[in-house]
């Protein structure tokens, strides 16, 4: 196994973005299992880009929640930045995408809601820019804890100057979690940013989909109505993410009071039938309590809630927060006061009393003895006894062997006829493959990539209704200009990853840039991608890709002639 910086044997790929990788590693000087953090492992950075990677590990390691992974170490190993972080065995929530309960949601939004409140409220305040599933880890205990809070945009700036574009390409997907705000022509940094995407992200570890797709926020920017939560979730749920998920940044909750919500919701499960005034936009009494995003005021020279910015005269904000935006990747309460018993809703309180207006001595002691027999009955079922029937023990799954049964739930998912299925079948396994898998890389560039005369990836962008050109009488390549786009950029994960059958991929690829398909025509690149897509389908004796790839590479020379 590698050894990084002379101390951490590198085990597992866990992750890989734009900017950066994440490693399970082993410290041989502490034999602690840890998780690191490299930034640019490629190219390295420039000296500024270290300056201001050390300087924002200061405002990370400075801010101490229970629901924040904290870095442990930072340091550089030629000119490449890294991070050494707490590692996390259950990993990010991905593998629980439309897989959530209401009470595990409740949880969710409690846990995420404590800690970007505590980072909104910090001086200056943090805005995360980044929630997504990715980045959201479950400790041992079950806790849910944000990570990539430690990246901002100035840095991912300067992280991007010294990268090629293909890898600037790869970020791309964080859009499909970017609030609406975000696509304007000055979009503003601003707190309501990080409610939109964590109601996003519990939106779709309820349904398994997106609320407004790949396209996120760019959708509802259009003018797109948020969708309906499909499935038996109770009104306050459904109702908080409505809020959440609003267009005008300032009709969503603060952070502070979307825990508040949260807990309640947790700790009284029969609250959540009712929508409190609260959570009603135009209702006076929300005004009074501030449940929402304060707008700003002209000439308010206070630090606003919502902003974290000054106002100077003209109006305009003046950002003084720190802007947050990773490049990549419980008491849940106890009995409720309807779980039975003495209390008003059990039935030994209230018949009691009604027994004994009949004026009965017999009745009233026949009553009694029925209650105690009933309750004698109850206590065997709660404690066990000798109703309870014995519950197996099922050994707890490895963290492989929970990835290698997401991967097969997700394949079941795509050979599915059905539009809903191939939609969440691809969420599930972008999910996988944002964490290094690199067969879920392979069946997302199937997905989203023009591969002639394939069957089962023309099958699937028909499913989602993609309109589609012909190709030898087979529908391939995408009219969408947006969705050739997405195929470029896990054209160039796959390839960076170096999955099996790669050489598949640089053959692919080279299609997009000799026919100018979601980026330039450039031949030149096109021939490069086919020579190397020729070199590795010789060494793994592709004969049937190898055929493909020469005819391609001599369209290629005429056409440079």
């Amino acid at each position: 196994m590698a050894l990084f910086d002379n101390r951490y044997e590198q085990q597992k790929l866990l992750g890989q973005g734009a900017f950066s990788e994440v490693w399970k590693v082993k410290d041989i000087q502490t034999g602690v299992t840890l998780a690191l953090k490299i930034y640019h492992p490629t190219n390295g950075v420039d000296q500024d880009g270290n300056k201001m990677l050390t300087h924002e590990f200061s405002l990370m390691v400075n801010a101490s929640h229970k629901n924040l992974l904290r870095p442990l170490f930072f340091a550089s190993c030629e000119n490449c930045p890294y991070l050494i972080l707490p590692y996390c065995k259950k990993g990010n929530i991905g593998k629980m995408i439309g897989k959530m309960s209401e009470d595990e949601a409740w949880k969710l939004l409690r846990d995420c809601a404590s800690a970007l409140a505590y980072l909104h409220a910090m001086d200056p305040p943090i805005l995360h820019q980044d929630i997504k599933p990715a980045n959201i880890l479950q400790n041992d205990n079950g806790d849910y804890m944000l990570t990539d809070f430690g990246v901002s945009t100035q840095v991912k700036q300067s992280l991007s100057r010294v990268s090629n574009e293909d890898m600037v390409l790869m970020s791309a997907g964080t859009i499909s979690y970017m609030a609406p705000e975000r696509f304007s022509k000055s979009p503003l940094p601003i707190m309501a940013n990080d409610i939109w995407s964590l109601g996003s992200t519990v939106y779709e570890m309820l349904s398994g989909v997106l609320p407004f797709g790949n396209d996120g926020g760019l959708f509802q920017h259009k003018g797109a109505d948020i969708p309906d939560l499909q499935g038996d979730f109770s009104p306050l749920l459904k109702q908080t993410l409505d809020r959440c998920l609003q267009a005008e940044p300032w009709d969503r909750p603060t952070a502070d009071k979307l825990e508040a919500i949260a807990i309640d919701a947790i700790q009284h499960p029969e609250k959540r039938n009712e929508i409190p005034a609260e959570l009603r936009p135009n209702d006076p009494a929300a005004e009074k309590e501030t449940v929402f995003m304060k707008r700003p005021e002209v000439n308010d020279l206070k630090m606003t809630q919502t902003m974290g910015s000054l106002q100077n005269s003209n109006g305009k904000p003046e950002i003084k927060g720190t802007v947050i935006g990773a490049s990549n990747i419980s008491n849940s309460g106890g009995f409720g006061s309807n779980s039975g018993g003495f209390g008003s809703s059990g039935g030994f309180g209230s018949s009691g009393a009604n027994v004994q207006q009949g004026g009965s001595k017999k009745g009233l002691i026949i009553g009694i003895i029925i209650a105690l027999i009933l309750c004698g009955a109850g206590a065997a079922l709660y404690f066990g006894g000798f109703l309870t029937p014995t519950k197996e023990e099922v050994p707890e799954l490895t963290a492989e062997q929970l990835e290698a049964k997401e991967y097969e739930e997700a394949l079941a998912l795509f050979n599915q006829n059905s539009a809903d299925s191939i939609k969440v079948a691809l969420n599930r396994m972008k999910v996988l493959a944002d964490n290094g898998n690199p067969q879920a890389i392979f069946e997302v560039v199937k997905t989203y990539a023009f591969v002639p005369m394939d069957v089962e990836s023309a099958r699937r962008k028909g499913l989602m209704g993609w309109t589609m050109e012909k190709d030898r009488g087979i529908e391939g390549c995408p009219t969408s200009p947006e969705i050739n786009r997405e195929a470029i950029t896990w054209l160039n994960k796959a390839i960076e990853a170096k999955i099996p059958y790669y050489h598949q991929c640089l053959y692919w690829l080279a299609f997009y840039y000799a026919n100018g398909k979601g980026t330039s025509q450039d031949l030149n690149k096109a021939k490069k991608l086919l020579l190397q897509a020729q070199a590795e389908a010789e060494r793994q004796q592709d004969v049937v890709y190898k055929e493909r790839i020469d005819k391609t590479l001599a369209g290629v020379n005429n056409l440079l002639k």
